[in-house]
């Protein structure tokens, strides 16, 4: 009988064992398949026409190229990335994580003079901003704006209409505050709470912020000033070079297409 149970023993710690080297063997054939399925992705991506977008109204026509399988089409394959601001754009350029990247014309002339990036600039976008006071301000005239505060982008556009309405001020004290608020989210919030008294927005954000409330107190809508930029040591690759002929047409295709 002891010895049937110590058989009994034995047999349950070889089981274990194997149910043990088994469960190991799993985890080990699991992380090899992670690491192959990540080194195929990454092969992937870097075959890939990387795209750096915003959330604006602008990129609209990029998204809908991808969603419609219009890029697909026309055998390029595009990898979009998503940013929230421009400087998020500027560093992927800088950084050579795109192939191109939707900017304003202020900011590409920035990554050429300032980061040295050698640039192609592609066609022209609808990218242009309102700028917007917060209901809480009660400010309706830009006289109202002395010693209040306005958030703007770093580099770029937006930055320069700020100087520009800062200049304009008659008053010769012109205690007017820019803080830098790069993320177009975060200075939509930022104005809707009333935590700056006026922001620079775009579309839709612009249209967001004025159904919170938000007065426009000036309107540079008409002055577009969107651009395709293009990483020119990129465009130098022959490969790189068809596969951004092949965007430029698939976002020609979209614009032909009604919603």
């Amino acid at each position: 009988m002891k010895r049937i149970f110590l058989f009994g023993i034995l047999f349950l710690s070889v089981l274990s064992c194997n149910v043990f080297l088994i469960s190991c063997d799993d985890e080990e054939e699991k992380v090899r398949l992670s690491r192959a399925e990540k080194e195929k992705l990454r092969i992937e991506d870097s075959l890939a026409f990387k795209v750096g977008i915003l959330p604006t109204s602008d990129c609209d026509v990029i998204r809908k190229a991808d969603s419609l399988g219009i890029f697909d089409s026309l055998g390029v394959d595009v990898h979009i990335r998503h940013y929230n601001a421009l400087s998020e754009c500027r560093i992927a350029l800088m950084k050579n994580m795109v192939e191109c990247a939707v900017i304003d014309s202020a900011l590409a002339d920035v990554l050429r003079d300032k980061d040295s990036v050698a640039l192609t600039l592609g066609p022209a976008t609808s990218l242009s901003w309102k700028m917007l006071t917060s209901t809480k301000s009660r400010i309706v005239r830009t006289e109202q704006l002395v010693d209040k505060i306005i958030a703007a982008d770093s580099h770029g556009y937006t930055r320069k209409y700020a100087e520009m309405v800062i200049d304009s001020l008659v008053k010769k004290e012109k205690n007017v505050y820019i803080i830098q608020c790069e993320d177009i989210n975060v200075r939509t919030k930022m104005l809707t709470t009333g935590n700056v008294d006026a922001a620079f927005l775009p579309e839709p954000f612009a249209t967001t912020a004025i159904k919170s409330g938000a007065r426009v107190l000036r309107d540079y809508s008409v002055q577009t000033k969107g651009v395709f930029a293009f990483r020119k040591k990129a465009l130098a690759d022959k490969r790189i070079k068809k596969q951004q002929e092949l965007f430029l047409k698939g976002i020609e295709i979209a614009k032909t297409i009604n919603n």
